[in-house]
């Protein structure tokens, strides 16, 4: 074989070549994202989640109410995304001031104070795709998004999420975690069907 000299070729493959090398080194440290289209285990919704879900339900405490909340969700190396449902309260505890807007309002401040942030950040109303159940559009509702950084220990991680009432329950979609991808971030929130029945 005969190599033939170009000149100005050695510079420019060492170029190539590095620039190769950056992308890999890049593509090896960046977490995968391999959205999939999943059901809520109830069938409530539709979203995209960026690995294998996981679901599971356990009951937790809203200002003294034990309520029973399912969630679905995946991970992606340190950033968490999921959905979570709680059933609206019943007429006993509505007496008793736990009103569907009061469990919304502290499930997201709940939230909130798992990353150190406050309680009163300012909500925006966001519109949501409604679905059939075959996955068809169906119109659209809306929910309140927050975004907030933590603070102190967990001062490194954000969080931006959906909250709102939706046939008979009270319903969360959060993206938390460091360096959160806006790209893939909004990708998730924005995949959200909620269910028309």
């Amino acid at each position: 074989m005969v190599d033939i000299a170009v000149p100005g070729a050695g510079r420019r493959w060492r170029v190539l070549l590095a620039a190769l090398a950056a992308t890999l080194l890049l593509g090896a440290c960046a977490p995968e994202y391999d959205w999939r289209d999943v059901r809520g285990p109830g069938g409530e919704y539709w979203v995209q989640l960026p690995s294998r879900p996981a679901t599971m339900t356990r009951r937790i405490h809203l200002e003294g109410l034990e309520v029973e909340m399912t969630m679905q969700g995946a991970k992606v190396g340190e950033r968490a995304f999921t959905v979570a449902i709680v059933p609206l309260p019943g007429p006993n505890a509505e007496a008793a001031g736990m009103t569907p807007e009061r469990m919304l309002a502290a499930m997201r401040e709940q939230m909130l104070r798992n990353i150190g942030a406050a309680t009163t950040v300012p909500t925006r109303a966001v519109a949501v795709r409604l679905a059939d159940a075959d996955g068809r559009e169906a119109g659209k509702t809306q929910l309140q998004a927050v975004s907030a950084r933590g603070t102190g220990r967990h001062a490194d991680l954000e969080l931006h999420g959906r909250f709102g009432l939706w046939q008979g329950r009270a319903l969360q979609i959060v993206a938390i975690g460091p360096q959160l991808d806006p790209q893939q971030t909004e990708h998730f929130l924005e995949s959200l069907r909620l269910v028309k029945r």
